[in-house]
């Protein structure tokens, strides 16, 4: 399915994907949800900056993007706590030893706040109506992904038999 989406909510709709795999990763990986969880938010957070016109480096760090945000927009208390606590999964989340891995409870964690930064961008209006635009071209291709497997079998146990 080929779709247009305004190069303003490309980051966005990076975003609402990852938020989506985290969901459904989360109970059988959940180091793998945390870490889709700080990719959502970096995207939501270099997506606002992209579209204010707010030049950000490379670099996958929360912290000064958040700096870089702030300095220009007033955000709730809650959503900056919540950007700063998901920073602290950055670092050397995928390579750390698996005792170290966060818990299931700490991903559901991860999720919520990462939904409640996503949700506080959202409604601002510089970049509401690419959330918007972002969101509703992932929706429709999930239903399109839908659709096009419902006849496809993906048990794989029944292909070899």
């Amino acid at each position: 399915m080929n779709v247009h989406i305004d190069k303003n909510s490309v980051l966005f709709y990076k975003a609402y994907e990852d938020i989506w795999a985290a969901e459904r990763v989360v109970v059988g990986s959940p180091n793998i949800a945390v870490w889709l969880c700080t990719q959502a938010a970096e995207k939501t957070l270099k997506g606002f900056l992209h579209c204010s016109n707010i030049p950000y480096d490379s670099s996958h760090e929360l912290e000064p993007l958040l700096e870089d945000i702030v300095s220009v927009l007033k955000l709730s208390d809650d959503c900056r706590a919540n950007v700063l606590n998901l920073n602290i999964y950055k670092s050397g989340l995928r390579y750390k030893n698996m005792s170290n891995d966060p818990s299931l409870e700490d991903a559901r964690i991860a999720i919520s706040r990462t939904k409640h930064i996503m949700h506080e961008f959202s409604n601002n209006h510089t970049i509401s109506k690419y959330m918007d635009e972002a969101k509703d071209v992932h929706t429709k291709m999930l239903k399109a992904y839908c659709e096009d497997s419902s006849g496809v079998d993906l048990d794989e146990d029944k292909s070899k038999s």
